[in-house]
């Protein structure tokens, strides 16, 4: 498989041009994209929850974002496209990642950061929601405030799990 047909759509992903269908149809390309997101994310761990396991909430929140992706396509009929969907969210995560890894090492915390850098971290996290919502919409073939909902839960309902799990 070309890297020009794995790019081009990860690219159309994160400016809302392209969809999960997009991509090619590979358990290893999703594999791929959840361990690029998990290695891109550990050094951002590690500087804002020192005291915590990264790789443990990696793996966390990994799991509830397949558990919850898996259970929305299974209760809209479209569990087919999970593959896809997963790697569309994986690889959108891992790409909005390297964007916004140096600015968050930069900042520093978000909750002790300075105004612009409060500001480039809502941007990031507002980005993250818009591409996040935008390949939800696709895969579930919905619209609507169900959608945004929906995206809410999977983004904000994954770092409340993992620090409920994790206890961080």
């Amino acid at each position: 498989m070309s890297a020009n047909r794995v790019i081009q759509p990860v690219l159309g992903l994160v400016t809302l041009r392209a969809g999960p269908q997009d991509l090619p149809f590979s358990t290893g390309l999703m594999g791929a994209a959840i361990a690029l997101t998990a290695a891109i994310n550990v050094p951002v761990i590690q500087r804002f929850t020192p005291d915590t396991n990264p790789l443990l909430q990696i793996g966390l929140l990994a799991g509830y974002n397949l558990v919850f992706l898996a259970i929305a396509l299974w209760l809209r009929g479209y569990a087919p496209r999970f593959v896809q969907s997963a790697t569309a969210l994986f690889a959108t995560d891992a790409f909005i990642s390297v964007v916004g890894l140096p600015i968050l090492l930069l900042i520093g915390r978000p909750d002790e950061a300075t105004a612009i850098g409060a500001l480039a971290f809502l941007a990031l996290l507002v980005w993250n929601i818009a591409v996040v919502n935008h390949i939800l919409k696709a895969a579930l073939a919905m619209t609507g405030p169900l959608s945004i909902g929906i995206t809410l839960a999977y983004v904000f309902g994954g770092s409340a799990f993992v620090r409920m799990a994790s206890g961080a």
